[in-house]
């Protein structure tokens, strides 16, 4: 083979191998270039640390950051790389220096790595030194100037840098070793911690302090030569402490943490809250569950919404107390029975549609539908009770027949669109148990559906929300809704009966309680215009205890909370929506001619019931009833409200102080008009009889109301006599399978009529 064949063969090889190397390169950095896990970070608004979680290698390794402050930049790079924004990767004049100490001490005691090099080396888990791997690093080092700013090295230097112990990363450092963000750290401090990297084993309390002081202020008089810190600052950091044990990290917002932990590890979040109002608000949920504790009750929970834009400023999803039962569950992500904190929303539907308005009567009576029977929570019936006293008294009798008249699938889906998106079962599975705490809500669900619900009222458009860690939330469009119904709901919320220690705080504030089966949730929902409080207490465990009620139990809490916010200007009323109604004074709907008195409200434009209680009657001189027909020459023209039979006999024994219409006169009765009527069943009811523990089958409970509060009734069944009740219409019968034709008649002949159709 000839030279110049030889030498063609060497052109060749040193060709290909260049291309190798050169594609070796360029591709010799991975992406990302730092694979390692990375700790849980939770910030507040202003960037102050609330907590974190260590990482899953058990190291303190903060995500990176975007930017260093500029007084650890300088101390790093005067100390590591003080060519650092000069050279392209590597610094010839360092390597160069360090061969010769090398040379002369016989041993490798310097390296002449860069920043980059540094960076590089991190990046591939620290390999055993030799001299073919510095010559990779210079390679590695000089593409990653290529591909990366300087600012971004040093970025990514410094969030991967070991600083003692399990400590990787100058944040992680900052708050571990001196208890502050990094750009909180004096000069003294940046000092300190930029000479750890190249020495982390000096960071130990009880040694190596005399080596780690020498290095800190050695760093600080080459800064004060180099004139980036002034004589005085350089006197002063000399005497500031170093760094011993470290610090423990923050946990203002334990839950939270847990939180983002569990559903975006390893992520920085920087959420909407408030680092003050954090702390205040956990240190007041802590101390109301003091109170509480006396009576194993061990759990609380807290969230503040700013209703303008739906960020969340405080989110306590628990007491702070470890050792207390159930800490550990974050209560605001937990479902829970609503109780009535959804009573607010089904009302101002109804008034919405011209069922009711604030003063409107509904039936308050013994009431089953089907197997669902509601009861008041004072075991009271008040024949009949205007809306605004039901909602103020969160009575779920009325409630229930006000959902019962809208719909259930209408009001679920009017939830739903809300944002309860958790209430993904269909209505049958709800039912009428919907409206007294038969769904299970999450707390945050329960502030986003509020706030869109007052959006209605303010007539803003549907925009796109962010959960408490800043996931984007889209509900959709917000239900077409009635801003003066929306109004005149939070009004009446307005004029619940405040806990006795707040009844002198005279700030506006709209705000209901609910109250679950079994005392089990204890709920406040309040606003006062601008922010939104929702608090609950109970036991993480569902184990109910006596006096876990919203009124005793949530609202001081949500009081207290109220009181620490800034003050606000509550709603303004929706001018343009409210429309005047003349209503009758007794009755609340739209008055008619026989209605004496009238009041004038401000409601709704949807056209309102017209008053069918106020109905003419005819009074003679003994001021008995009349009827129209009977000849007498000193009959009296009069108006009365006349209740139905029920409604009439549990009114006349309430606080609404119903006074039924006089007796009729017997010479002159008008035997068309209903005297009595079945409570249970009204109309036909088809129902399933239960077995007791001995496999007998139960009883049927009929119920009838009359309307002369000491009449006798009769009950029949298939023209068979049942018994007869006096005062309290109610009886216990054994019917068998099939259908059965109901009768009930007083001692004046007075009747009516039902069916029921028993299965097994």
């Amino acid at each position: 083979m000839g030279r110049s064949a030889r030498r063609l063969i060497i052109r060749r090889s040193l060709l290909i191998a260049f291309l190798l190397l050169s594609i070796w390169w360029w591709n010799c950095l991975p992406e990302p270039l730092f694979q390692r896990p990375y700790s849980t970070v939770t910030e507040a608004e202003d960037g102050s640390l609330l907590g974190a979680r260590i990482a899953s290698d058990e190291q303190w390794r903060f995500p990176p950051s975007d930017s260093i402050p500029r007084r650890f930049r300088e101390c790093i790079v005067l100390f590591e790389d003080a060519n650092f924004y000069y050279h392209p990767g590597f610094d010839p004049l360092a390597i160069i220096r360090a061969i010769k100490q090398n040379w002369e001490a016989g041993e490798i005691v310097s390296g002449g790595s860069t920043l980059s090099m540094q960076c590089i080396r991190l990046a591939r888990g620290n390999p055993p030194r030799n001299y073919w791997e510095k010559f990779t690093e210079i390679l590695r080092a000089m593409r990653l100037e290529l591909s990366y700013s300087k600012a971004e090295i040093l970025a990514l230097y410094c969030s991967q840098a070991p600083f003692g112990g399990n400590v990787v990363g100058l944040e992680a450092a900052a708050w571990r070793y001196f208890g502050l963000a990094a750009h909180q750290l004096s000069w003294s401090e940046c000092a300190a911690l930029a000479v750890l990297p190249n020495a982390p084993g000096i960071i130990h309390p009880g040694r190596n302090r005399e080596q780690f002081e020498e290095k800190r202020n050695r760093l600080l008089s080459k800064l004060l030569t180099e004139d980036l810190i002034d004589s005085i600052s350089y006197r002063l950091s000399l005497l500031e402490e170093l760094p011993a044990e470290p610090y423990p990290l923050p946990d203002l917002a334990h839950h939270l943490s847990q939180y983002q932990w569990k559903v975006k590890p390893e992520t920085r979040l920087k959420s909407s809250l408030n680092a003050d109002w954090q702390k205040r608000i956990q240190s007041l949920t802590d101390l109301h569950l003091k109170k509480w504790r006396g009576n194993q009750v061990h759990n609380a929970a807290a969230i503040v919404m700013d209703l303008k834009d739906g960020a969340i400023r405080a989110y306590v999803g628990n007491t702070s107390d470890r050792k207390a039962d159930g800490s550990a569950y974050n209560m605001l992500q937990e479902p829970r029975s609503s109780g009535s904190i959804l009573k607010p929303i089904l009302y101002a539907d109804a008034m919405a549609r011209g069922l009711l308005s604030p003063q409107s009567l509904i039936p308050d009576i013994p009431t089953r539908f089907g197997d669902f029977t509601p009861k008041n929570f004072d075991l009271r019936y008040r024949g009949a009770s205007p809306l605004n006293k039901a909602l103020q008294l969160s009575l779920n009798v009325p409630a229930a027949r006000v959902l019962r008249d809208i719909g259930v699938p209408v009001f679920l889906h009017r939830l739903q669109g809300y944002g309860l998106k958790n209430l993904n079962n269909d209505p049958g599975h709800y039912g009428l148990s919907l409206i007294l705490g038969g769904a299970e809500v999450k707390a945050e669900q329960v502030a986003h559906m509020y706030r869109r619900w007052i959006w209605a009222m303010q007539e803003k458009k549907a925009d796109t929300v962010y959960d408490v860690l800043g996931r984007a939330q889209y509900f959709g469009p917000i239900p077409n809704s009635d801003p003066a119904a929306i109004y005149c709901s939070l009004e009446i919320m307005e004029g619940l009966t405040r806990p006795p220690e707040w009844k002198q705080w005279n700030d506006r504030m709209a705000w209901k309680t609910g109250t679950s089966y079994g005392f089990r949730d204890a709920w406040a929902v309040g606003t006062d215009g601008r922010w939104l409080v929702i608090c609950w207490t109970g036991n993480a465990n569902y184990e109910g205890r006596p006096g876990v009620i919203g009124v005793e139990t949530s609202a001081p809490l949500l009081f207290q909370i109220m009181d620490f916010l800034p003050r606000s200007e509550f709603f303004e009323p929706p001018y343009d929506w409210q429309h005047q109604k003349i209503i009758c004074g007794e009755s609340g709907f739209l008055a008619g001619e026989y209605c004496k008195e009238q009041d004038t409200i401000n409601g709704s434009k949807s056209l309102l019931q017209k008053c069918s209680f106020c109905q003419p009657i005819m009074l003679n001189s003994q001021m008995l009833r009349i009827h129209q027909e009977c000849e007498t020459e000193d009959a009296i023209d009069s108006t009365w409200m006349i209740l139905p039979p029920a409604m009439a006999w549990y009114a006349q024994r309430s606080e609404l102080n119903y006074k039924a219409p006089p007796d009729w006169d017997p010479n002159c009765v008008a035997s068309a008009e209903a005297s009595l009527e079945f409570i249970y069943p009204e109309k036909f009811e088809v129902v399933k009889r239960t077995r007791d523990f001995e496999g007998s089958l139960g009883k049927i409970i009929l119920e009838a109301g009359h309307r002369s509060g000491e009449a006798v009734i009769f009950w029949y069944a298939d023209e068979q006599y049942l018994g007869s009740t006096q005062l309290r219409h109610r009886l216990e019968v054994a019917l068998d399978e099939g259908t059965h034709e109901l009768l009930i008649m007083d001692e004046k002949g007075n009747m009516a009529r039902s069916r029921i159709k028993i299965v097994n």
